[in-house]
C-alpha cells in the first residue's frame, strides 16, 4: 500500500514543481555571413547587449551568423 501513496505523492510534487518554472529559452537571430562578420560573439554582443552569445553555422560556404540572446520582457515564446 504504500507505494501507489509514494508515488501519487511524488507525481503531485513534480507537477507543482514543473508549474512553477518560468522556461524562457530566448531569442535568436541571424545577422548575416561569416564571410563579412568575422567574429559573430562580439558583433551579437554590440547588437543586443552582453548576455548575447553569437556562433558561426557552417551551413553554406561561407557560415552564417547565429546569435542568442535573451528575449525582451514583453516578447512571449513558445
Amino acid at each position: 500500500m504504500a507505494k501507489p501513496a509514494s508515488l501519487f505523492v511524488f507525481s503531485i510534487m513534480l507537477l507543482v514543481m514543473l508549474s512553477l518554472v518560468e522556461y524562457n529559452m530566448g531569442c535568436m537571430a541571424v545577422i548575416g555571413t561569416c564571410r563579412y562578420i568575422p567574429d559573430c560573439g562580439s558583433a551579437c554582443r554590440v547588437r543586443f547587449g552582453i548576455k548575447a552569445l553569437g556562433y558561426c553555422d557552417r551551413d553554406g560556404a561561407y557560415g552564417t551568423c547565429i546569435c542568442n540572446y535573451p528575449c525582451p520582457s514583453d516578447k512571449i515564446n513558445i
